[in-house]
């Protein structure tokens, strides 16, 4: 205790610039308990900058623990006196900083008055950068100095490159928030996908903007056309609906491979009663809804309302890019938003639709598989949730996934689980071919409702004679 509450003295008194003589010991205990402070500090202020829901990823945490380590790596190299005292003050520190930028970012107290007026917002934010970085190097050579690094080494200068050092290595990790929020642009959120981006730009990014007023006032009528061509359940029937979601624009191959895996579907299943169909592509805005979270959800009641939930089967079929909290759902410059797991579990639970396929052709979408997994269920993914998929380029009719699945496995009278089977040893061979990390497609099959379709697989019950009976 007496450790902690010298290393909280020590570091309110580092703000200040002034240094505080080495008196108490600092075990590793009070080193870790403040590590982990910084790291609860960092997870709350990405929390608290939210405005909205927020949508939590794991993935985030691993991120936050990442960049703790660095950081304290770092700094053990450029100390070689009073280690465990260095890094409590330095994680301390942390803490305090953090809270600091909480306060700031939540008092109606406004700095900018203090600026000069033709300065711009880019320019206040680089002389706020400035302040607080001169701020934290004083500090920092504040610790370093009680640590005494030697008569011949300036504690400033040594102070500037453990903070330039660790902010570069810090950076250059692939960090992940562990709170979004509906506005979040991974684009622009770490060094490795804001250079992804600039290097491979979207192919809609030098398009002229679209009018947001126009796309949602076509919303209703676009989305009512497609609910008029779903057709009523045949009692003692089981009947399929299917909705297909193409989530991003900026790459023809979504569209392509949500046409082309509807086609798949209904060759095999036999899409009976109808689709919906929720594309985000720029020539598609006249004919199609677009594909947000709320046509999701209509799209779901809608065919909620036509459908025996107790016999009927309801397919989902979406393919876009992809992140550790869901897919993206990108329309040029009117729409960025995630269309999570946990969204379209409850959507689907909401409307009581339990007999579901669900099949999601993107990035980390494995994540799908346990808030969607039932007796009930099937749920494929194109990768587990903690890797990419590949093949979502212009050039291309499908992604390595929707290829291997859709395209050269799934045929009329052949099951999921035996098209999704030949589909991951295709996608292995493809990806062992091009030298690229495995992506690990995931499936879950729940028993009744492998059952259910496996019966309309039997000769004189296939997909092809319910098509001709409708």
């Amino acid at each position: 205790m007496k450790g902690s509450i010298w290393v909280i003295r020590a570091t309110l008194r580092a703000a200040l610039w002034k240094s505080t003589a080495a008196d108490l010991p600092v075990s590793v205990r009070t080193v870790l308990a403040f590590v982990a402070l910084a790291m609860a500090s960092e997870t709350a202020r990405q929390y608290l900058a939210i405005e909205g829901a927020a949508g939590f990823s794991l993935y985030g945490v691993n991120s936050i623990i990442a960049a703790m380590a660095v950081f304290v790596a770092v700094a053990l190299l450029f100390v070689s006196r009073d280690r465990t005292r260095v890094v409590a003050q330095l994680a301390a520190l942390t803490v305090l900083s953090e809270w600091l930028v909480i306060a700031a970012g939540r008092l109606p107290f406004q700095f900018h008055i203090f600026m000069p007026g033709v300065w711009t917002g880019a320019d206040r934010v680089i002389f706020a950068c400035l302040v607080v970085m001169v701020w934290w190097i004083g500090a920092v050579a504040s610790i370093l100095r009680a640590a005494g690094i030697g008569p011949y080494q300036s504690p400033v200068f040594r102070a500037f490159w453990l903070c330039v050092v660790a902010g570069l290595a810090v950076v250059a990790l692939p960090a992940f928030p562990t709170f979004v929020g509906s506005d979040f642009r991974l684009s622009s959120y770490n060094v490795w996908e804001w250079g992804y981006a600039r290097l491979f730009k979207p192919a809609d990014e030098d398009a002229p903007s679209i009018d947001l007023a126009s796309v949602e006032l076509a919303q209703p009528p676009l989305l009512e056309a497609e609910v008029k061509r779903l057709l009523p359940d045949r009692k003692g029937r089981t009947d399929v609906y299917a909705i297909g979601v193409a989530g991003w624009s900026g790459q023809d191959v979504f569209i392509k491979e949500l046409n082309g895996g509807l086609v798949a579907l209904d060759r095999s299943l036999g899409l009976d009663r109808g689709v919906i169909r929720l594309a985000n592509h720029r020539d598609t805005l006249q004919t199609l809804p677009v594909a947000n979270r709320t046509n999701f959800s209509a799209a779901v009641h809608a065919v909620a309302g036509v459908m025996n939930k107790d016999e009927d089967v309801l397919v989902v079929f979406i393919t876009s890019h992809g992140g550790p909290t869901g897919v993206g759902l990108q329309l040029g410059n009117v729409l960025n938003a995630v269309l999570g797991p946990q969204h379209v579990a409850a959507v689907l639970d909401r409307e009581g639709i339990q007999n579901r396929v669900v099949i999601v052709s993107a990035c980390y979408s494995g994540v799908f598989i346990k808030p969607l997994a039932s007796e009930n269920s099937i749920v494929l993914t194109a990768a587990d949730e903690n890797s990419p998929s590949f093949g979502c380029s212009n050039e291309r009719e499908w992604t390595y996934f929707g290829d291997a699945f859709f395209n050269q496995s799934l045929a009329e009278g052949v099951s999921l689980e035996k098209a999704f089977e030949d589909a991951k040893l295709k996608v292995s061979e493809w990806e062992a071919r091009d030298d690229i990390s495995p992506s690990s497609p995931q499936g879950h099959f729940g028993a009744s409702i492998s059952a259910t379709l496996a019966a309309r697989l039997k000769p004189g019950n296939s997909a092809r004679a319910s098509a001709e009976e409708r």
